[in-house]
């Protein structure tokens, strides 16, 4: 417990005042407090820093990197972000996989990219040196472009030279997939895309789309579909994007900064 709580004793809300130097992933304000020494129940009275160049980030687009809830009536949250709160970015998308069968034509829920900031309490933030970012969404699978449609060698139908697409911004994963298809033996010649960095999109690999950016979908695949075989060959839409917010009507905005996403 911080110097200031143990001079206060129990007459008074609990003070976090804070700086984050470093990285951080799914940050969690509750549970920071609680590390604190908070007893989860006094209302508290909430300062906290983002330094510049510091990353809050995701494990997965299910979590929003930055979240606030579980907080006491009568606490008073501002949080000033000179740094980067990016939700994370979609995985790039390919044919074939993770299972044999899977086409893509529609992003899977995997390449959608996920909330930045989420709040269910009043919260003040000042953003003017700061960027709070939803995850980008992944790449689409890219379709075939060549064929051959009488493949007497291979028993029927060779599909060629598809792509994967590549990761979104805020850590998307690398996308993976396969080149070709080959009538009776499916999908062979694995490849893989780039994956996303904190602020930008990983590249595709062959016709896969681009992975988004912060707050931004990603796009479809080049490439067609070939012979009459639309799901084998043709390209796949990108993931969505992911919202810069989730609770925006609890927070006051001293000032803007730079805002990627939807706000929620």
């Amino acid at each position: 417990m911080s110097v200031y709580n143990l001079l206060l004793g129990a007459g008074g809300p609990f003070l976090f005042f804070r700086t984050l130097t470093t990285n951080q992933t799914d940050y969690n304000l509750y549970n920071a407090m609680i590390a604190d020494g908070w007893n989860g129940q006094t209302p508290v009275l909430v300062d906290l820093t983002i330094n510049g160049g510091v990353v809050i980030g995701a494990s997965s687009n299910s979590v929003a990197a930055f979240t606030i809830a579980s907080i006491p009536v009568g606490s008073s949250i501002t949080i000033r972000n000179n740094g980067f709160i990016v939700g994370r970015g979609g995985q790039g998308v390919g044919k074939g996989w993770p299972t044999n069968t899977d086409y893509n034509l529609t992003a899977p829920s995997y390449a959608n990219g996920g909330t930045a900031f989420s709040t269910t309490f009043a919260v003040s933030i000042d953003n003017l040196n700061g960027t709070v970012g939803g995850g980008g969404g992944g790449g689409g699978a890219g379709g075939a472009i060549s064929a051959d449609c009488s493949c007497s060698s291979c028993g029927g139908v060779a599909l060629a030279t598809m792509g994967v697409g590549g990761g979104g911004a805020g850590y998307g994963s690398a996308g993976s997939g396969y080149q070709n298809w080959k009538n009776n033996t499916q999908y062979i010649d694995f490849i893989q895309s780039s994956a996303g960095s904190a602020t930008a999109a990983g590249s595709p690999n062959g016709t896969g789309g681009a992975g988004g950016g912060l707050g931004q979908a990603g796009s479809t695949g080049g490439g067609a579909a070939r012979c009459g075989y639309t799901n084998q060959s043709g390209p796949g839409t990108g993931g969505a994007a992911g919202a810069c917010t989730s609770g925006n009507a609890n927070i006051t905005w001293i000032n803007a900064g730079t805002r990627l996403g939807a706000l929620n």
